[in-house]
């Protein structure tokens, strides 16, 4: 009786975690490759950060090449990222076109963040499996993503070329991966769920020891081996401490309520979810998605852009269609604009966090040690894809040339994965259609 209560334990436990898109070590087959445990130079901790249909491109990069100054901005809607100039590369002139690029947002989606590889895993997943996590080597956080027309217009793809369904309610999101850790990391009583776990740990290593009496072949044990070493390495998560701090842990005080006006808040604590689990050590590696693609759901009127909005800021207009995402773009206007400027206000935001916290695994803050990627499916409004709106933020463990401007001079979307991961030290000889990196990126 008690073997099959722990049995229905665990699959309960699974279901939890895989509701907010986690990947846990035990259940990944490549939690303990080589690469998983290797010291890796330079940057540390990764951050992708997706909004949804483009930019107007010409005010995105109203800035010049070269060293940022405190007017480089003046006129772009990176203007709220001014007090991080001297932690930002904004990178003009990079190109989708054979490297995923599609006119369509379904398809654009199929390919872009996975270097042109169609439905191939993308590049925060295939970074987060060769990093590795305390806990999980991938969280997948959003905002708005639940109303998206079909899981063809989400971003993200797994390890086994899945749509990433991630999770809107931030609630949720600390209560299945923070939760356990803030509680117990001052010690005391273990929490109930907690000791839930332990015990379906335990049954899995029963039915292990069960298979394992059994006459196999060399493979087959090989295997068994394989998930006993991942299930060790959980149940030293779950047995280990580690001193996270005092200050800076609470669990968000909204979840998803499907408000627009909640919309900010929403996002605000998401983006703290991320922070307090990079200062937990819990993954390396965060993906924050605003909506899906083509997404004109979220009236985005939020009182920070307001100013920018023209005809839109105020009154009734501030509920018109227009001030959808998807339904302002093709207009390329100061709407569309101003809309953009809400989507860096919130990587200012995170970035904001990062600096408030300690990394307490590798030193300094959690901005110092970590690398932002900010990007859409398609460059323009009109689905172009040359010259989209993209930079990257963070210190990046000073892998980076951070505080200039770059013109990629058409170099492919892939090429800047590529240069990425060497800033955290991995030797990958291409990712998706590189042929390359991007001229003064890397230092």
């Amino acid at each position: 009786m008690n073997l099959l209560k722990n049995k229905m334990q665990r699959r309960d436990f699974l279901r939890a975690i895989a509701r907010v898109g986690l990947t846990t070590a035990f259940t990944s087959q490549f939690m303990l490759s080589n690469k998983v445990f290797a010291q890796t130079a330079g940057a540390k901790r990764f951050v992708m950060v997706y909004y949804p249909n483009g930019c107007v491109r010409d005010k995105w990069h109203s800035y010049n090449a070269g060293a940022l100054g405190s007017n480089s901005f003046a006129t772009s809607p990176l203007q709220h990222l001014n007090a991080h100039l001297t932690k930002l590369v904004p990178i003009k002139n990079l190109t989708y076109n054979g490297h995923g690029g599609n006119s369509g947002h379904p398809e654009a989606c199929r390919g872009v963040f996975s270097g042109g590889q169609e439905y191939a895993p993308t590049f925060d997943v295939a970074l987060g499996e060769a990093l590795g996590g305390r806990l999980t080597k991938n969280m997948h956080v959003g905002v708005w993503t639940s109303k998206i027309k079909g899981a063809e217009y989400m971003p993200f793809t797994d390890k086994n070329r899945n749509k990433i369904q991630v999770s809107d309610d931030p609630q949720q999101v600390y209560d299945t991966l923070l939760a356990d850790v803030v509680r117990n990391s001052g010690g005391g009583t273990p929490d109930p769920d907690t000791e839930r776990r332990k015990k379906v740990l335990e049954t899995l290593h029963e039915n292990l020891d069960l298979l394992q009496a059994n006459t196999l072949s060399v493979k087959q044990q090989g295997k068994l081996l394989t998930h006993e070493e991942a299930l060790n390495y959980y149940q030293n998560t779950l047995t280990g401490t580690l001193n996270i701090g005092s200050t800076g842990f609470a669990r968000p005080t909204i979840g998803m309520t499907g408000i627009n006006d909640d919309g900010d808040a929403i996002a605000k604590a998401q983006m703290r979810n991320i922070a307090m689990a990079f200062q937990a050590d819990i993954t390396r590696v965060a993906s924050f998605q605003f909506m899906g693609a083509q997404d004109e759901s979220l009236k985005i009127n939020f009182p920070a852009i307001r100013p920018y909005m023209g005809e839109y800021g105020s009154g009734d207009k501030l509920n018109y269609n227009q001030n959808g995402s998807h339904a302002s773009s093709h207009d390329e206007s100061s709407l569309f604009d101003a809309q953009t400027r809400w989507y860096n206000i919130l990587v200012a935001y995170l970035m904001d966090e990062f600096a408030a916290r300690p990394d307490v695994t590798y030193g300094g803050t959690l901005l110092d040690n970590t690398l932002i990627l900010v990007m859409s499916e398609v460059g323009g409004g009109n689905h172009q894809q040359e010259n989209p709106g993209i930079y990257v933020a963070g210190g990046a463990g000073n892998s980076i040339r951070i505080g200039n401007a770059i013109d990629a001079n058409n170099a492919g979307m892939s090429n800047l994965y590529l240069d990425i991961s060497k800033a955290f030290g991995l030797n990958w000889g291409r990712y998706g259609n590189s042929s390359g990196g991007v001229a003064g990126f890397l230092r």
